[in-house]
């Protein structure tokens, strides 16, 4: 009999020391993922937030403001470049958080980090995964240059698979989307989402392989034809 997700993401989850390792170890163990072969400068990280909305666990995320010089109007977990100032990657995570949503870092309770992705540009992202507990609009102050909005999905909807689909890019990878929450997750916050649940679910709860399908050669066509 297969489990649910529901089964699985007890609101004790976000006080289980215990499990909030094996996840974080599940996810270091997962390939890591560079579209981008050269040697990258820049690093940034992001905040993946799980708060409990009405007794569920959900995923927090923003959508970047139309004033973004990049990325404008997209889905996104808080984060931003890393500076001097930041000791490490999850102290740069909860800065990002922290001036994007309002929220005080405080509250953010650090399970771990992730390998860092590197996109096809010059930037290696460290997804850092933390909790706040309940979640209260009522702290929110977004930063109105940056963020156009806060907003929570449960995970359960996400690992639906009705609620997820994927955009096959020519070289050698699909990417997911993840859709039915208030926005529609894709690009790199997807990306992160997709590894994050894959930590998270065993693979009888959340589908992890993404579907590829590979054009058939010139030779094969024609053979094809010919017949």
């Amino acid at each position: 009999m297969l489990r649910k997700a529901s089964e699985l993401l007890h609101p004790a989850l976000l006080t289980n020391g215990t499990r909030q390792r094996e996840i974080i170890s599940r996810l270091q163990a997962l390939p890591k993922i560079q579209l981008n072969k050269h040697r990258v400068a820049k690093e940034a990280a992001v905040l993946i937030p799980l708060c409990l909305v009405d007794g569920k666990v959900c995923l927090l995320y923003t959508l970047r403001s139309s004033k973004m010089r990049s990325h404008r109007g997209q889905v996104s977990f808080p984060g931003g470049m890393k500076d001097d100032t930041d000791s490490d990657h999850a102290a740069c995570a909860l800065r990002e958080f922290e001036e994007e949503t309002g929220i005080s870092k405080r509250t953010v309770h650090v399970w771990g980090c992730g390998n860092p992705i590197v996109p096809a540009f010059d930037l290696a992202v460290t997804p850092v995964v933390g909790s706040l507990g309940d979640y209260c609009p009522e702290q929110l102050q977004p930063s109105t240059d940056e963020v156009a909005k806060v907003f929570t999905v449960p995970i359960e909807t996400y690992s639906r698979a009705e609620n997820r689909q994927h955009t096959q890019f020519r070289t050698n990878y699909s990417s997911p989307v993840f859709l039915n929450g208030p926005e529609t997750v894709w690009g790199l916050t997807a990306i992160i989402t997709h590894l994050f649940l894959t930590a998270l679910l065993p693979p009888d709860v959340y589908e992890r392989q993404l579907p590829f399908l590979r054009k058939y050669s010139s030779s094969k066509a024609n053979t094809t034809k010919s017949r």
